[in-house]
């Protein structure tokens, strides 16, 4: 086993002088000037959070921290520090109502979730809404125009986009729009001294000739928490060749209930360190680099959240110190080995699990079999470069797969057996089957390319294709899919996608009316709508995520459900369960009027450009849902009253 020795790296400004020569993107040299920023939520009064940075969200880390707001609405907040608005903006989702305050150090601190703005901005931003007719909106005022002084409310904290309730997110970024840890700012307000938790540990073979406890898995182990606060594992873990450690571990804060990421995780083999993990800044541009930095695959299919402690294959996302092998451990004897794992919040409140790794022999021998028994079911997988292929109780005096590669034929014995099934690997580097053949049986692979990071590339069969830009893919990708009538899957969705790639398939029964239909992306029984165009027989999509794709009709309008249509105000509800809201706009006597909307509830409300203005005379309400159906409400404004008998007409 081979490693080398590094000195393990700290929190604080030594950690700068480390990224200044190994991540440009991050050269600025940082510091964390204690005082320079007024927590921006009841400032002086103790507090807690609900997130922190690093965590581990849906496709991204969090960036910033999210602050407790007594569970409700409408609390001040205040400018962290002197500064003017850099830019303002309304989503639906995201950040919601958002403010970004850029400051004299040339820092930015963030605001988002708001329920509204002060009194200035909100009129300057309501007007820039009524002029380009948009509820959502992103505006960069004049340097200047806005500014506010340290501790000046700039807001009132709410619960706007896409929040899971009332609360305020805080960020603090630097000059290059990198994320930076506001708890090393040195806020008083927030006070934790309980130490993260372990929860699981999974072991994985990461070549072929990995393995663990004999088999070509991922195995997970769960630590035990011992009474002096440290964790272990009862028994060695046995391996051989290159594997790696990914984690589930989360932080704790007293007084809270809630679960938060990690700040930094070190491991140790035998006393040298191998790895280290550092979450104290990263890069705005990179957040989505997150899909590759865990294990995607378990997240999609159980909802957990593993931390490769290792650098994977295609990563660009500088968060990691390690040795020669990127933090992954090549066991290539039958010792027994220490491992420790060290994990730590921000305020170095830390824990630690100790296990041991026990090498075992390479190539056991394989079992001898007089009997002559067809497998029942042949399975196929592709893991990293692999091509895994299961047999289930196949048995032969002389075992052996057949694999079938543009006309050429490779024979392979099994690598080894697990319980039932002979198991059967190559590396897909090598050759790539279109078939293989056990026993009796055939199965087809659907292996298609072998597709290359950073470059365009297109695969195109006879009904369906896909196209890859430069910065699709994180790593090789092994492209499999198939067309079966109207669905098309491509590859699992357990791979994961650095950023979009086009696709285009004929289905199996093209509509004669095109009209409302479109593409959706099918998982456990849901259908997500990603929309696409027609050409002809063949319907274009763009997505960031695999798996399998579906065309399916939607001709049922949006659903509005008015409950207020006085002088003074308009209010709905807006639903479409099946393809969702794309947009709606109302109109009283044909002026366009500011409806603000809660996507988590499909509420939406009039805000008036003069709030002294009446609404007068007809009003036309029109909800269109991402399949061009359209739900059209008209009524008369003259009543005071809440809904009335009002005329809906649909049209599609």
């Amino acid at each position: 086993m081979r490693y080398s020795v590094r000195t393990s790296v700290r929190f604080g400004l030594l950690l700068y002088v480390f990224w200044s020569v190994l991540m440009p993107v991050q050269a600025q040299k940082q510091s964390y000037p204690r005082g320079y920023y007024q927590f921006p939520i009841r400032p002086g009064l103790p507090n807690s959070l609900a997130g922190g940075l690093g965590d581990l969200r849906t496709n991204h880390f969090h960036a910033g921290i999210d602050i407790r707001t007594e569970q409700r609405e409408g609390l001040p907040v205040y400018a962290a520090a002197e500064g003017y608005v850099y830019k303002v903006a309304v989503q639906r989702s995201g950040y919601g109502n958002v403010i970004f305050l850029r400051h004299p150090n040339g820092q930015t601190t963030v605001y988002g979730h708001l329920l509204r703005f002060s009194s200035e901005l909100a009129a300057y931003v309501r007007e820039e809404q009524y002029k380009k007719q948009t509820f959502e909106i992103e505006l960069f005022p004049e340097p200047g125009k806005y500014a506010f002084t340290k501790g000046e409310i700039i807001a009132l904290s709410g619960n706007t986009g896409g929040s899971a309730g009332p609360h305020l997110h805080f960020e603090i970024r630097d000059s290059k729009d990198n994320y930076l840890n506001p708890l090393y700012f040195g806020f008083k307000e927030i006070r934790d001294v309980t130490p993260p938790k372990f929860v699981n540990l999974a072991i994985r073979p990461l070549d072929i000739n990995g393995r663990v406890n004999g088999q070509f898995d991922r195995k997970v182990y769960a630590p035990v928490r011992l009474k002096d606060g440290s964790y272990r594992l009862a028994d060695p873990i046995l391996a051989t060749g290159t594997i790696g450690i990914d984690l589930v571990a989360y932080d704790q804060m007293t007084g809270t209930g809630f679960r938060y990421g990690l700040q930094c995780i070190e491991i140790k083999v035998d006393g040298s360190e191998i790895f280290s993990y550092n979450m104290e800044i990263f890069p705005n541009a990179a957040t989505r680099d997150y899909n590759n930095l865990i294990d995607y695959e378990t997240e999609q299919e159980t909802g957990q959240r593993y931390l490769k402690c290792y650098v994977p294959d295609g990563n660009n996302f500088d968060l990691y110190k390690t040795d020669a092998y990127n933090g992954k451990l090549n066991i290539n004897d039958t010792l027994r080995h220490e491992v420790r794992i060290r994990i730590s919040d921000s305020y170095e409140n830390h824990s630690e699990l100790v296990f041991f790794i026990k090498g075992e022999p390479q190539h056991p021998p394989l079992p001898v079999f007089n009997v002559e028994v067809n497998p029942e079911i042949i399975l196929t997988d592709v893991q990293e470069n692999t091509l895994v292929v299961k047999a289930k109780y196949y048995r032969s005096s002389i075992p052996f797969a057949t694999y079938y590669a543009a006309g050429r034929e490779v024979k392979k014995e099994p690598d080894f057996y697990s319980n039932e099934y002979a198991v059967f690997l190559n590396d897909l580097r090598e050759y790539m089957p279109d078939s293989v053949r056990i026993g009796n049986s055939t199965v087809r692979t659907y292996l298609r390319n072998q597709t290359l990071p950073g470059i365009a590339s297109e695969f195109k069969s006879e009904k369906w294709s896909v196209k890859f830009e430069p910065t699709s893919l994180f790593d090789t990708l092994f492209l499999t899919g198939q067309r079966n009538f109207n669905a098309l899957t491509i590859n699992n969705r357990g791979t994961p996608l650095k950023d979009k790639v086009s696709v285009s398939f004929t289905p199996g029964n093209v509509p004669t009316d095109k009209k409302h239909w479109r593409v959706y992306r099918y998982l456990d029984g849901d259908y997500r709508f990603l929309g696409g165009e027609w050409s002809g027989d063949n319907i274009g999509f763009d997505t960031k995520e695999l798996g399998t794709f579906v065309i399916q009709q939607d001709t049922i309008p949006p659903k509005v459900r008015l409950v207020e249509r006085s002088k003074k105000s308009i209010r709905a509800y807006v639903s479409d369960n099946t393809s969702g809201i794309d947009h709606y706009k109302a109109l009283v006597n044909g002026e366009w009027v500011l409806m603000n909307f809660d996507s988590k509830t499909g509420y939406i409300w009039s805000e008036k450009r003069d709030e002294n203005h009446l609404f007068e005379g007809g009003l036309t309400l029109e909800v269109t849902d991402r399949a061009g159906n359209s739900t059209i409400l008209q009524t008369d404004l003259t009543e005071a009253a809440a809904t009335s008998a009002a005329a809906k007409k649909q049209k599609k």
